[in-house]
């Protein structure tokens, strides 16, 4: 009985002391723009195959204000990816340039992301353009695989 009673009483307690509707925090994370570097030619990654150094390869720069991008440099197992996971926190259009790190223009990158404050806040991606470049996007994965003639 007294086992049933304190039962009784930790639902009772879990069930006044539980979310209101009201408070719950549902914002979703805009999403992270994964890059991986592709041989168009032999359809290895570039970072991985030793053609380009993954630390030092690929340099995003803005060029609205001329401003370094922040990317984190990805590996699973043998395949190296680039992400930016800067864009879509608030309204936004930007355009970055990719480039390896010898200078050499990889493709250019124009977002239109539109951030809903609501009750449960979103980016909402009006455009998202991938220019001067190849390329295919994984939807399963998310990855965008940049074709890279190196011929």
């Amino acid at each position: 009985m007294k086992v049933l009673i304190k039962l009784s009483f930790i639902f009772f307690c879990i069930t006044i002391s539980g979310c209101a509707g009201e408070n719950i925090d549902c914002t979703t994370p805009p999403n992270e723009f994964v890059f991986q570097f592709i041989d168009k030619n032999t359809g290895e990654d570039l970072l991985s195959n030793g053609k380009y150094d993954p630390k030092t390869a690929i340099i995003v720069t803005d060029l609205n204000t001329a401003n370094i991008i922040r990317t984190v440099n990805i590996i699973n197992g043998n395949s190296y990816y680039v992400s930016i996971r800067d864009i879509g926190w608030q309204t936004e259009k930007i355009n970055y340039v990719i480039a390896f790190f010898q200078g050499k223009s990889i493709f250019e990158l124009k977002v239109d992301a539109e951030r809903i404050n609501k009750k449960c806040s979103y980016t909402k991606y009006n455009s998202i353009e991938i220019k001067n470049a190849d390329f295919q996007f994984d939807k399963t994965t998310g990855i965008y695989k940049i074709l890279i003639d190196t011929k």
